[in-house]
């Protein structure tokens, strides 16, 4: 787990730094705001849809750490050679193989716990490992923060057969090469068992036993499905544009947000990850089959009023703490949704059941997310000032209504943890 963790936390890192880089890649690329919104939503966001189903099916029948090292070594390659472009096509072919590759992470760790832990047990090592993404997305702030403060007061470094980088370039390179000499750790870890039923090999499945599976329980799918996904754009829309929201409405210099803004994400993982986790499996274990879907109903309609009045007060401070709030109440999406998936699936199915879901994550969440922002800004109202406006109606209706779907979908996870139980697998 502490080596899944590690690897989650440099990919997250290499990922999310773009979001802190916007306004000097926008400057130096003489980009708009929708292609911005394209190399951070569309480029990751597609092809890490794309590959996420071929990942799922590699995980469930071939070995899963080979998978995931030569996953991190691609998408190390992907983010160093993010710094080394200097073009709006290079930067999107570039984030475009960090995305691919990426998508190699989730299925396979999510195998990898669900082997090592029961039901009841699962939710916290699933957010202990979610930590590594939130604390490389908080680590991406500060880091890109760090560097930005470097390169204004240092001469412009040159590197031979390339020639001189920018700050954003840099700043891609320094956080992508770690995982290069990460990967080897994955062979610390012990070859995976294949998935089994009953003490007997399971038989090796396609996507049609999967399809066959989701119609036994489409409500509970598709509100789990859906409802996440919402989440997830929640997380990358707000994400992607808070630094510009912070920098336009209030001022801020690039190296203050980064500094603030990670020091405020890394915060809320170490507090919160683990809490939640331990409280849904607390729930789960007092037999409160509907645990997951009821707790994070809860968690947004807590963060609906943070969320929404944080980009509508006239305080940079305050957007900083009412934005942590909500994204504190709403973070262990990332390992709620994927313990429940692991629950209510059959174990020769889990594999190709993450990788699903994971390009329903990826279209509305990754893809979508800032491209709904910033298409709020510049159709709906029509001037970049307005940006705060858009975050806050965005930030409204993901929360909105994915508590809405949580909230129907419990009678049907409890219908799918009995079938489970009664299966007794």
């Amino acid at each position: 787990m502490a080596v899944l963790t590690l690897l989650y936390w440099f990919g997250t890192l290499d990922r999310q730094v773009a979001a802190l880089l916007i306004p000097m890649i926008k400057a130096d690329l003489s980009l708009t705001d929708l292609q911005i919104s394209m190399i951070q939503g569309l480029a990751f966001g597609l092809f890490f849809m794309i590959m996420s189903p071929l990942m799922g099916w590699l995980v469930d029948r071939y070995s899963r750490r080979v998978i995931l090292f030569c996953g991190v070594v691609g998408w190390s390659i992907s983010a160093t050679a993010s710094g080394l472009v200097k073009s709006f096509g290079g930067l999107f072919a570039a984030r475009a193989g960090v995305g691919g590759c990426e998508a190699s992470i989730n299925p396979t760790a999510y195998a990898m716990l669900s082997e090592l832990f029961p039901p009841k047990k699962l939710s916290l090592p699933m957010s202990l490992f979610v930590m590594g993404g939130n604390l490389g997305s908080g680590m991406s702030f500060l880091l890109g923060g760090g560097v930005i403060a470097w390169v204004s007061t240092s001469p412009q470094m040159s590197l031979p057969w390339i020639g001189p980088l920018a700050g954003w370039q840099l700043a891609f390179v320094v956080t992508g090469l770690p995982g290069l000499l990460l990967a080897p750790l994955l062979f610390t870890i012990p070859e995976s068992r294949r998935p089994r039923t009953a003490g007997v090999t399971a038989a090796p499945s396609g996507f049609g036993d999967l399809w066959r599976h989701y119609r036994r329980f489409p409500v509970f799918y598709l509100t789990h499905g859906l409802g996440f996904a919402l989440i997830m754009a929640f997380v990358v829309g707000l994400q992607s544009w808070n630094a510009t929201f912070l920098m336009r409405a209030h001022g801020w210099a690039l190296s203050d947000i980064g500094y603030l803004l990670g020091i405020f994400q890394v915060g809320s993982a170490l507090i919160g990850l683990a809490f939640h986790g331990w409280a849904v499996d607390r729930l789960f274990g007092r037999g409160r089959k509907d645990a997951h879907l009821a707790y994070f109903a809860l968690m947004c309609a807590l963060a609906f009023p943070c969320a929404t009045a944080a980009y509508l007060i006239d305080s940079g401070m305050a957007t900083l703490l009412l934005y942590s709030l909500a994204y504190f109440f709403i973070m262990a999406f990332a390992s709620i949704g994927p313990a429940a998936l692991q629950i209510t699936t059959p174990a020769n199915l889990r594999g190709k059941a993450s990788a699903v879901y994971m390009v329903g994550v990826s279209i509305i969440g990754t893809i979508l997310g800032p491209i709904v922002v910033a298409s709020f800004t510049d159709l709906l109202f029509q001037d970049e000032k307005a940006l705060g406006w858009s975050m806050a109606l965005f930030a409204a209706l993901t929360t909105g209504l994915a508590g809405a779907l949580f909230f129907v979908g419990r009678p049907a996870m409890r219908r799918a943890i009995d079938a489970r139980m009664s299966a007794g697998a």
